[in-house]
């Protein structure tokens, strides 16, 4: 089994919610179909509605009608995709020592 370039390498082969709208907000620097998105990021028509409802709701992301039907970033998703572009691991949680045992 080989991953394509837009899902990158997730190790267990499934994503968590950030990756997905990482992936999504990857491709929409340019006006990006509904069509094109859902295999460009290999989800469902369901997910993908959920995800673009949140990504528009928060302002990541806006839709626009003219001269397609069609999904664009916005400077607020621009600047969040540079914050996560500099957490390559995806973990923004404090790193906790462990403790030792007594």
């Amino acid at each position: 089994m080989t991953s394509t370039a837009t899902l990158g390498s997730y190790p267990t082969g499934r994503r968590d919610e950030l990756a997905i709208m990482k992936d999504l907000l990857q491709n929409m620097y340019q006006p990006t179909r509904l069509t094109h998105m859902l295999y460009k990021t290999n989800l469902s028509h369901g997910q993908l509605r959920k995800y673009l409802k949140t990504l528009v709701q928060i302002g990541l992301i806006e839709e626009q009608e003219h001269p397609f039907r069609s999904f664009n970033i916005t400077s607020k998703g621009r600047s969040f995709m540079q914050i996560v572009a500099a957490h390559p691991s995806g973990s923004f949680a404090p790193k906790i020592a462990p403790q030792e045992k007594a």
